[in-house]
């Protein structure tokens, strides 16, 4: 019985087509570091305005101080900003693309600003409350923990944010880059609404207890911290 030889089976080759990743722009990494420093001398050197919390807790403290001031500061700018990438990227991605120019300048200008303007906000609240807070055993409890902690977390997806924008970060395909910029855009939101949320609570909910009490739990006045 004679056995059919078979000719070998052609292994055929598929070349995969691969997106270029874009080289990084040094003039971008210049621009982007000489704005970092700048805005990093300038929040070190500005004066302190957090004011006194009582017996709210910090991230309260700060936006009720210095009125309307902080509260555009701290609280409306930097909402404003991630509000507006949001919505203008909710265009870009149900138009796949197809939107007006002012669109995407728009979206690009609010990611130009929002990671400096953060950056600021970040190192001038460690210098003057982060810092002084920590050093002093002054926390009003977890609570008011939560609150700064995750108020200051945003930094990372708004810094991140911007340097997309500047082509530092998400060098490769445009989809890639996009998906990555809408991602840092839902981090900051879900961070900012966790800080609003343990922000506006009462600290002593969560077991805080103020120094300064008479005996029936009054606040001795202008002891609080």
């Amino acid at each position: 019985m004679s056995t059919a030889a078979h000719p070998p089976t052609a292994t055929s080759t598929v070349s995969v087509e691969r997106t270029p990743v874009r080289p990084v722009n040094k003039t971008a990494i210049v621009i982007a570091a000489v704005v970092g420093v700048t805005v990093v001398v300038l929040a070190l050197s500005l004066p302190d305005v957090t004011g006194n919390a009582g017996t709210m807790t910090h991230y309260m403290g700060l936006l009720v101080a210095n009125q309307p001031w902080n509260l555009l500061i701290f609280m409306a700018i930097p909402v404003i900003l991630a509000e507006t990438l949001a919505v203008s990227e909710l265009a870009v991605l149900f138009r796949q693309g197809d939107v007006s120019r002012w669109v995407h300048q728009l979206n690009r200008w609010a990611g130009l600003l929002a990671g400096p303007w953060f950056l600021g906000i970040t190192v001038y609240l460690t210098k003057n409350a982060v810092v002084p807070l920590t050093s002093g055993g002054a926390w009003h409890g977890a609570a008011d923990l939560i609150a700064v902690g995750a108020y200051l977390a945003g930094v990372i997806p708004l810094v991140g944010i911007t340097l997309i924008e500047f082509g530092i970060l998400g060098r490769g395909p445009a989809r890639a880059r996009m998906r990555l910029h809408a991602i840092f855009v839902g981090i900051f939101l879900v961070a900012a609404h966790i800080a609003m949320i343990f922000g506006m609570l009462d600290p002593s909910l969560f077991g805080w207890t103020p120094a300064d009490t008479t005996p029936t739990g009054d606040i001795v006045p202008g002891m609080g911290m």
